[in-house]
């Protein structure tokens, strides 16, 4: 089924002016945010290079390889087919930076695509191959403000005026970073803001989400999931999701490449499937019955014991397999029994919950399928404290 790669050879030809911008080219921009760009797109705004000429100087192996995502392939491809389109080519790119700093739990990158009748598309990275990018992908759960969202903010408040037409945009947190940004910004250039494209990203905590300010800004919001949408059903975002068919299953359904486009927009699905009505159940339970402190908790327990390792990459991570591992190992025997029990307690949680609702999925599917469900193991029953 064709993907935003086949839409750009389709309607490549074609200008905006010929051919408004739309949710797929929305997408492809959010995703170019992922591409590494640095010493090719200039960081200050007084500075541009054209999609064209961007295309022409990247080159992937000079690219550190642990700082390639699983998109990598793709990003490729992508890049090369902008750099020849006539609709895409002649965008100007500024504004890039890309910061990593795994002390502050901070992955953060964003860069500003600018059209021939000047408005302006912010696209926000989202999580990529560097622990502290997933760091703090999980510190979403229990804090509002991470370092992420303070910066996407910021790069708005300090690089443009009121007077900008802008679009927001990104993928995954990138999603989560764009929203924010728009709520957390300066007022009179939240109202600049003409649209946000949420793709399959983080919600937020109610804290945020009943401010005044974020539901001004709801109406701005395109939020786009795939039918097994798990990172999309992190928090809320209180705005209806459009639900796309991918080409893909599970987790890899994230992966926006596997997303059906039909001509100018996506193949969408009238409702998630079973899998992804499963995972937004166990989510919203898991969730809404643990604490912040708990999240916490477990946030800080399973990244200690992650970059006891002392690497900064899932990619060197998987490289150092042996050595990792044993890190890992020792780390896990130095949790304190408070944050052990902590633990144990919100996965076993979790793993009653998910029982449950797929204990419900199966015994719906036989009913339709007219057989006798499997019988699913029991699990031990909880022991009553003595008093």
């Amino acid at each position: 089924m064709p993907n935003m790669l086949d839409y750009i050879n389709w309607r490549g030809d074609l200008s905006f002016e010929a051919d408004p911008f739309n949710e797929v080219d929305g997408l492809i921009l959010a995703q170019l945010s992922y591409i590494v760009l640095d010493g090719i797109v200039p960081e200050s705004f007084s500075e541009y290079i054209t999609i064209k000429d961007a295309a022409k100087l990247y080159d992937p192996q000079k690219i550190n390889e642990n700082l390639v995502f699983f998109s990598f392939e793709q990003d490729k491809l992508l890049i090369k087919a902008l750099g020849v389109s006539e609709r895409f080519n002649k965008i100007k790119l500024t504004g890039y930076i890309n910061r990593t700093n795994i002390k502050e739990a901070l992955q953060f990158s964003a860069i500003t695509c600018i059209f021939e009748d000047g408005r302006k598309f912010i696209a926000y990275r989202g999580t990529d191959g560097t622990i502290a990018g997933w760091r703090e992908d999980f510190n979403f759960s229990y804090m509002t403000g991470t370092p992420a969202q303070v910066y996407a903010a910021e790069y708005i408040d300090k690089n443009f005026s009121p007077s900008d037409r802008l679009i927001l945009g990104g993928h995954s947190k990138g999603a989560n970073l764009a929203i924010y940004a728009a709520v957390f910004c300066k007022e009179k250039l939240s109202d600049a803001i003409e649209k946000i494209y949420a793709f399959d990203g983080p919600g937020f905590r109610e804290e945020v989400t009943k401010t005044k300010r974020y539901k001004k800004i709801t109406k701005k919001i395109t939020a786009i999931v795939p039918r097994s949408s798990i990172i999309g059903q992190l928090l809320n975002i209180n705005v209806e999701n459009k639900i796309v068919n991918s080409n893909e299953h599970g987790i890899l359904q994230h992966f926006s490449y596997s997303w059906q486009v039909i001509r100018k927009h996506f193949d969408y699905a009238e409702q998630f499937s079973k899998t992804g009505a499963y995972i937004n159940k166990v989510m919203n339970t898991w969730m809404s019955e643990l604490d912040d402190n708990t999240r916490k908790i477990i946030t800080d327990s399973l990244f200690d014991v992650i970059e006891a390792p002392e690497k900064e990459t899932i990619g060197e991570l998987e490289e150092h397999k042996f050595s990792s591992y044993t890190a890992i190992l020792k780390a896990i025997a130095k949790l304190s029994p408070e944050r052990q029990k902590v633990t144990r307690r919100a996965f076993s949680m979790l793993l009653e919950t998910g029982k449950e609702t797929l204990k419900e999925n199966i015994e719906a599917a036989a009913q339709n399928a007219k057989f006798e469900p499997p019988q699913l193991p029991k699990l031990p029953k909880k022991k009553k404290n003595k008093e």
